[in-house]
């Protein structure tokens, strides 16, 4: 059943004895000022029982404003809980007395998977630009919003070939143990497998890694191995109930995967395959982490974070984490509807870089009657050789019909691929052209390929030349300011385990990011200067039947407490306070 906060606050609560005053420049005295109106209890009804029985939770409004606090400090679980007891700032934020901590470590944890079930982390963020339209940062009407992504280096660990299938190896050896009730290491041992539970698999081997024929022998015999067990566990499987089943079968498509990305097998031997292809798992025990590219120099493993940004404000509206390798405009326009419903507002113009003018996504946003704003990338041609601008293309209908080279000759000889790519050929003028040296080195002649989206293309890049294309552009910058503050925040390194709780991370750090900016932009308004406040307006606990704490009223009862030995002097506090 769902607790509810009290709005009456009691004598003992930090603020009331212990004269602890909160600059309200900083995220404390900020959040301190707002947590009454941030979260209600029952924003969260959703994740709490409705029969009504049972013993009442702790009210989910504190819960939420403990994320909050969790999520800009940094600090573990464990941490959370401790800070909640001993960390005055932390009890001023939650309206509660020092010495006991809000909820154990497991209602914390169980309390962020409430949130992740019922997509409840999405109104944490919804709140925090409620926040920005409250203060007036966030103006009405439509808005043109910035994009961009950030490497996220994932949690899991990562490892070569021989690592990863002795992972999973070993993961496939426990869940068919535990459905025999027996210890993992001791039924490998029955199964002759137990060089996979000691310290190290390439520790234990007594081969020469230099050679190569020696590290294929073993490469094959771990694949030996991980393949009887893959018939050892499919045997297994029609014995299993339900849930046996389901956790053999994760672990044995886990390994099956990681055999079939990294292993080339022949009838008696196995080797590691060259490279690696698109999707690959370089992590097992989070199998989420893909290889990530952020530029030709930049390389990562990881996950990628999305982020849509209001260009005038620096609001982040929308969050998303892409696989590492998936490319940058993956998902944009369904990320830009949920921008919308986020914020309840429409937008009018989405900016990006090159990594979003491609033409599908072009396409996607024509078809939508949306405005994409994108750098068309540079040509890509041979110093010294004709671009693809030099050539004249021929329009009918909004499809290119013929094509005419620097030589004035027109092709309509073309070849379509499967994406609808058009390729031109000029192989019949070339062999006696006078400008064959400056156009082509090819023997068949020179060829022009032809975008499927041409027409969307050439309109970006003549947008892009306008004045208003080049200031739509720069006002990209916004997102990239933005990024940095999410970097501050720890969304470069993932906390946890999974895409999904990745997630769940970087709309908590957007919110924290948010609330921050909108305070701080109100304080800049109410003094223009910049001028900090001074200790003495700084922030108190409201009770009920007063108005903000008045000096004069809880001196007196200060003192009689001090006098007593049941409070720590007036100055004491203000000085461990500050």
């Amino acid at each position: 059943m769902v607790g509810k906060r009290k709005p009456q606050t009691t004598l003992f609560d930090v603020g009331h004895v212990f004269d602890v005053r909160l600059n309200p420049a900083t995220f404390y005295g900020q959040l301190t000022a707002a947590a009454p109106r941030l979260f209600q209890d029952e924003d969260f009804q959703e994740c709490y029982s409705q029969s009504g029985k049972g013993r009442p939770s702790i009210a989910p409004s504190l819960m939420a404003l403990m994320v909050l606090l969790k999520e800009y400090s940094g600090c573990s679980d464990e941490e959370a809980v401790e800070r909640s007891a001993y960390d005055l700032r932390w009890c001023l934020v939650l309206g509660k007395p020092a010495g006991e901590p809000l909820c154990v470590k497991s209602t914390l944890q169980l309390f962020r998977a409430q949130l992740d079930l019922h997509e409840k982390v999405r109104l944490v963020l919804q709140r925090s630009i409620q926040e920005a339209r409250r203060s007036g940062l966030l103006k009405p009407g439509a808005l043109r919003v910035a994009v961009d992504t950030k490497p996220i280096l994932g949690r899991g660990a990562v490892k070569d070939t021989y690592n990863l299938l002795d992972t999973g190896l070993r993961r496939l050896c426990q869940a068919l143990a535990e459905t025999e009730g027996e210890e993992a290491k001791v039924w490998a041992e029955r199964h002759d497998l137990g060089r996979y539970f000691g310290r190290s698999l390439k520790g234990s081997a007594a081969i020469d890694w230099s050679d190569g024929a020696a590290r294929d022998a073993f490469l094959t015999e771990v694949v030996t191995d991980a393949r009887r067990l893959l018939r050892l566990a499919g045997a297994r499987l029609p014995e299993l109930g339900e849930d046996g089943r389901k956790e053999v079968r994760a672990a044995a498509d886990l390994l099956e995967q990681l055999l079939l990305q990294d292993v080339e097998e022949s009838d008696r031997s196995a080797r590691i395959r060259e490279g690696h292809e698109k999707g690959r798992l370089p992590s097992a025990s989070d199998p989420d982490v893909r290889h990530g590219r952020k530029s030709s120099s930049k390389v990562f493993d990881g996950h990628k974070a999305s982020v849509v940004v209001d260009t005038d404000s620096g609001i982040i509206l929308g969050t998303d984490v892409l696989a590492g390798d998936a490319p940058d405009a993956t998902r944009l326009l369904a990320q830009i509807e949920t921008a919308e419903g986020n914020s309840g507002t429409q937008i009018h113009e989405t900016v990006g870089d090159c990594a979003y003018g491609d033409g599908e996504t072009r396409r996607g946003f024509a078809e939508a009657q949306r405005v994409l704003t994108a750098r068309v990338p540079s040509e890509s041609t041979r110093p010294g050789l004709f671009a693809k601008s030099q050539f004249v293309l021929h329009w009918e209908a909004e499809a290119v019909v013929a094509v005419t080279c620097p030589g004035n000759h027109t092709s309509h000889w073309r070849t379509t691929q499967r994406d609808g790519t058009l390729t031109f050929k000029f192989a019949d003028w070339c062999p006696h052209c006078p400008l064959r040296q400056q156009c082509t080195t090819a023997a068949t002649g020179r060829t022009l390929r032809v975008h499927a989206q041409e027409s969307l293309i050439e309109a970006a890049r003549e947008r892009q030349r306008s004045a208003a294309g080049r200031a739509a552009l720069r006002a990209r910058v916004t997102v990239e300011h933005t990024l940095a503050r999410l970097a501050g925040l720890g969304i470069g390194q993932a906390r946890y385990v999974g895409r999904k709780k990745t997630q769940s991370q970087l709309a908590l750090a957007a919110a924290v990011a948010n609330l921050r900016r909108v305070w701080n932009w109100e304080q800049a308004q109410e003094d223009p200067k910049g001028r900090r406040s001074a200790p003495g307006t700084a922030v108190g606990p409201r009770i009920r039947g007063f108005g903000w704490r008045e000096k004069a009223i809880w001196t007196p009862l200060q003192v009689l407490l001090t006098r007593f030995g049941l409070a720590t002097p007036v100055s004491t506090c203000r000085q461990a306070a500050h």
